[in-house]
């Protein structure tokens, strides 16, 4: 890890006041800022955490151009950048859905960020501009820049890592998102002090954050989904779905670390990232296994529907309360469809748009206490469905 010129102006102490303080800002003034002026307040917080951070460097006279080392970005550097940044999202989306799991109630975090963010009518590029590459470049001054500064002089990088990835994951003030910030924060917070270049972590940062603003724009804002109807909340055959899926996570991990620092590979690497992605990917089919109880309800066939209108799939009786999966499917249609579950007095205990294309899905996973239900499909445009297929399960 190299240290700054003026290294002994910055003590690993001040790395926790910064933050404190930092945190102390965004808690009472940033916070209001977001919640009575909306956007323009989330651009005013990314620029108060910056400005923070510059204030910082100048009260303890060191070098900015140390504390936010610019480098030319070589192609083996970005490449292995990019693989890091995937491997890390497929770890950080098994631990999303994980958290989601372990804390329903979570997934309304994902419901509030949604609308917060999308439901003032903005284009995709304003959002790419304030959502992905503002915090891409004012977070990272913040704690790949002064923060991490400040335990340069440590001599364990580990501890460096662990307290900035735990800092940036503190930062974002969420159960759901905890372990997927921390992860993002520590390995950015590696390839900094590795590569002494916070280009490349801002650079990955913006592309993830492009990622999931182009993704959360065009199915959600364009398809016309609500975001009531977001729910991470997923049953056990799920979550071990995803982690089977991603089972090639830690050999793109290693290969990316392989690129970006050469020097550190060793061969028994991609031994244990060959023997972590086989019992990621056996320990997915079990875990999906284990969760794959019998469906309380499952129907398929063809669908029919003469424009707008509803459909009905019968009367369910549930004997137990506890929490149920609701997944519908439709293939061969263009239309617009809303599911929607109501008990026997009509009224909705869960619901939500499916998305557009050439596979419309919708799943939740929600509480329901004994009774009786109607599973409905709701067909909301005038043209009429024809030759298109469904499936439905609930269990």
């Amino acid at each position: 890890m190299q240290k700054l010129t003026d290294q002994e102006r910055l003590r690993p102490w001040m790395g926790f006041a910064l933050f404190g303080f930092a945190m102390l800002v965004f808690v009472t003034v940033c916070a209001w800022m977001q919640l009575n002026w909306g956007i323009p307040g989330l651009v005013l917080t990314e620029l108060i955490l910056a400005g923070i951070s510059i204030g910082f460097c100048l009260i303890r006279k060191v070098k900015i151009s140390e504390v936010l080392p610019i480098k030319k970005v070589t192609a083996r550097d970005f490449f292995g950048c990019v693989l890091l940044l995937i491997s890390t999202y497929m770890f950080s989306m098994i631990s999303i859905f994980a958290m989601g799991a372990l804390f329903p109630g979570s997934s309304a975090e994902a419901t509030e960020l949604g609308s917060f963010l999308y439901d003032g009518g903005l284009g995709l590029i304003p959002l790419i501009l304030i959502v992905a590459v503002l915090p891409a470049i004012c977070e990272e001054i913040l704690h790949r820049g002064a923060i991490l500064s400040t335990f340069r002089s440590l001599d364990k990088e580990w501890i460096a890592i662990v307290l900035v990835g735990l800092f940036f994951s503190i930062n974002h003030l969420s159960i759901l998102r905890g372990p997927f910030t921390f992860l993002l924060g520590a390995v950015f917070a590696y390839v900094v002090i590795r590569k002494n270049n916070i280009l490349l972590t801002m650079i990955m940062h913006c592309m993830l954050n492009s990622f999931s603003v182009c993704i959360s724009y065009f199915t959600l804002k364009n398809s016309d989904m609500d975001f009531a109807s977001v729910n991470v909340s997923v049953g056990l055959d799920t979550l071990g779905l995803y982690i089977a899926i991603m089972f090639l996570a830690p050999i793109l991990f290693v290969t990316g670390k392989m690129l970006l620092v050469p020097e550190s590979h060793k061969k028994k690497h991609y031994a244990i990232a060959g023997i972590a992605s086989a019992a990621m990917l056996i320990g997915g089919i079990v875990i999906m296994m284990l969760g794959a109880g019998k469906p309380i309800f499952s129907a398929n066939g063809p669908l029919n529907m003469a424009g707008e209108g509803t459909m009905e799939f019968g009367t369910i009786e549930i004997q137990e309360e506890k929490d149920y999966t609701v997944a519908f499917v439709v293939t061969g249609s263009s239309g617009n469809f809303r599911v929607e579950v109501t008990d026997e007095n009509g009224e909705v205990a869960c619901g939500g748009n499916m998305n557009t294309g050439a596979m419309q899905m919708y799943n939740s996973t929600v509480k329901l206490p004994e009774g009786k239900y109607t599973i409905t499909l709701i067909n909301l445009d005038d043209t009429p469905v024809e030759n298109a297929a469904y499936t439905l399960i609930m269990k």
